[in-house]
């Protein structure tokens, strides 16, 4: 087995079975060094106050050794599903997620990322809209993929489901953001747009194969729909809730926020007045698409250009 191949099956261990999370993941990469370090710590040195791991997480890691067998076992049968899961290290990993804070060490995708997926932009919304505001997640999501744009989702009901629908049925590809495992599609009621989706784009999760939904899960899979695209469009929410703390995550990461800006105010669109308040971008409906496009290129190169200059004077800065 090369070397490669070991920190990519101890990678995906420590991520599956280690009970840490991306922060937690680099946290212990900063402390030993690589992944086989990890793997061989004792359980003194895991447990030592700066490494800043709980009993439970000792024990997952310590046992990691002997359950690589296992792992390469769970690996052969995703394979058999057509279920490609890449490290944040490999050629395939999504080039626009290693731009975020704490991005998924290990992706676990069905279908494909490509290239054309960027830019994409994320629809977000409530999971119970009116059929107003079901209609217009699927018409802008169809709009989108007129232009060549893909449309990012979380496939849960509501605005998701209607983006995904209107991605597809307009032609174009979409990903959806799962939280919980690549096995274990939530709701069960989309199992079937799960499959036409890897299809025509991507279903991927940062979580173990197996792992059921949860609030924590569904919380962490914000960043990457905001993450995967270069803007994100708010459909209808109330002023809490997923949505909001996606476009938070958009804000943070210096992605366009943009919204749909209602004529007629209520419960389901509190969220979207808020964001207009707070300067978001405002569209009025497939309609205005076109223009939208254009500002999202324009938005995408400034993005390119500001990551050039950043890492240049990093560069500059370790000479």
């Amino acid at each position: 087995m090369s070397a490669e191949t070991d920190k990519r099956l101890a990678q995906i261990a420590l991520m599956w079975h280690g009970r840490i999370g991306p922060a937690g993941f680099r946290r212990l990469i900063g402390h030993f060094g690589d992944t086989s370090a990890i793997l061989g710590a004792s359980e003194q040195e895991l447990a030592l106050p700066s490494v800043r791991l709980d009993a439970e997480q000792i024990a997952a890691i310590s046992s990691l050794g002997d359950r690589l067998a296992e792992v390469e076992e769970q690996l052969d049968g995703l394979d058999d599903q057509n279920i490609h899961v890449v490290c944040d290290f490999e050629p395939d990993y999504p080039e626009i997620l290693q731009d975020i804070p704490n991005p998924p060490p290990v992706l676990c995708i069905a279908g494909r990322i490509l290239p054309i997926d960027d830019p994409a932009v994320a629809i977000v919304g409530t999971r119970s809209p009116s059929q107003e505001g079901y209609q217009m997640a699927h018409d802008v999501a169809a709009a989108l993929v007129e232009h060549k744009i893909t449309v990012v989702s979380g496939l849960a009901l509501g605005c998701d489901t209607a983006a995904h629908h209107g991605a597809l049925a307009g032609g174009g590809r979409t990903i959806a953001v799962l939280g919980s495992g690549i096995l274990v599609v939530h709701p069960r009621t989309n199992l079937d747009l799960a499959r036409q989706i890897a299809e025509h784009g991507a279903v991927i999760s940062e979580q173990s194969p197996t792992a059921d939904p949860a609030v924590g899960r569904l919380m962490a899979r914000n960043r990457l729909q905001s993450g995967l695209s270069r803007a994100v469009i708010a459909i209808e929410a109330g002023e809490s809730g997923g949505t909001m703390k996606t476009v938070e995550r958009a804000r943070r990461q210096g992605r366009l926020v943009c919204t749909i800006k209602w004529l007629e105010m209520g419960e389901k669109r509190a969220g979207p007045a808020q964001l207009l308040a707070e300067g978001a971008e405002p569209i009025d409906g497939p309609e205005q698409i076109a223009a939208f496009v254009r500002a999202l290129y324009f938005h995408r190169e400034q993005m390119r250009c500001d990551h050039a200059e950043k890492s240049q004077q990093q560069l500059f800065a370790e000479e």
